[in-house]
């Protein structure tokens, strides 16, 4: 990601703020602020809520979002009860009066982005609502990454990525008597077989542990420029973090500067999120193999082409 990219969607974020009135914490124009107003909605949705569920929620921390239901309690928009198994902590419910006041805050803001929504056409509509969901998207996997580290492998994790490819794979019914890559004998020197001109192979660490990995080499059998992302597992504690996505990007990114012309793979459908992810990212679905992987057994084959 170049820099001035990043400048740009910050100074854009930065007007959207703007125009939405956050600079100044205010929801509305009666003066409701923005946490409020933000723990007002989510309590309109659910029956009751603790007050760490909506910190969390809002992503504050768990005093700023007792100082603004607080702040609703006063205002008779929220009502507290004793939760029932933990006396020291209380839950939240929407009152009545609350359900009304959540009703002017959507009017309000419904009229301010349709208002500005009825200048772009149709289509430039449809751009600007994936293009928010996919950006904050964006920011909420970074977040949920913060605690995992992607780096290249070391001789020293080799044991470790064998042990994740392993369970991985005998999670998802993937034996290595069936013809599945868990049966490939670089798996238990995955550092070796990732050290030539060409392939690259990352693991994922957290806390200090091996969790996941993935890498790219040429595709064998092909003479086409062609290379073949490889060996993508992950323990469960990375799922639904993005890491995934973060790898293949990672992967595309290194195959793209070292001069290959496209990148192919080849799954199973027992993979459902994996191959998800390959279609959202632009790999297109092949009629038969390329190549000569040694995994005959997979019954998917996407390309990607630079």
């Amino acid at each position: 990601m170049k820099e001035n990219q990043v400048r740009t969607i910050r100074k854009h974020s930065r007007n959207l703020a703007r125009e939405w009135k956050l600079v100044a914490n205010r929801a509305d124009q009666q003066g409701l602020t923005v946490p409020e107003a933000h723990a007002l909605i989510e309590l309109s949705t659910h029956k009751t809520l603790s007050v760490q569920n909506i910190a969390d929620m809002l992503l504050i921390d768990k005093s700023n979002a007792s100082r603004a239901l607080a702040s609703l309690g006063k205002e008779q928009f929220v009502e507290f009860t004793e939760n029932k198994e933990d006396r020291r902590a209380k839950d939240v419910s929407i009152t009545t009066s609350g359900r009304k006041r959540v009703q002017q805050v959507h009017i309000e803001a419904d009229e301010l982005v349709g208002s500005a929504l009825e200048l772009l056409s149709p289509q430039e509509q449809e751009t600007v609502a994936e293009g928010l969901k996919t950006y904050a998207k964006a920011l909420r996997y970074n977040r949920l990454q913060k605690d995992f580290i992607i780096r290249p492998i070391t001789k020293e994790d080799n044991s470790a990525v064998a042990a994740v490819i392993r369970k991985v794979s005998d999670e998802f019914g993937l034996r290595a008597e069936d013809g599945y890559a868990v049966g490939d004998p670089m798996v238990e020197s995955m550092s070796e077989a990732y050290a030539t001109t060409g392939t690259r192979y990352w693991v994922v660490v957290k806390d200090g542990k091996v969790v996941g990995g993935g890498g790219v080499a040429s595709l064998q059998g092909s003479n086409d420029g062609l290379c073949e992302l490889q060996k993508m597992y992950f323990m469960p504690e990375c799922r639904g973090t993005g890491l995934g996505r973060r790898m293949v990007l990672k992967a595309l990114d290194f195959a793209r500067q070292t001069g290959y012309k496209a990148c192919y793979l080849e799954t199973t459908p027992a993979l459902r999120e994996a191959t998800s992810l390959y279609e959202t990212l632009g790999f297109a679905r092949q009629e038969c193999a390329l190549g000569d992987t040694g995994h005959g057994v997979c019954e998917l084959h996407y390309l990607y082409r630079f």
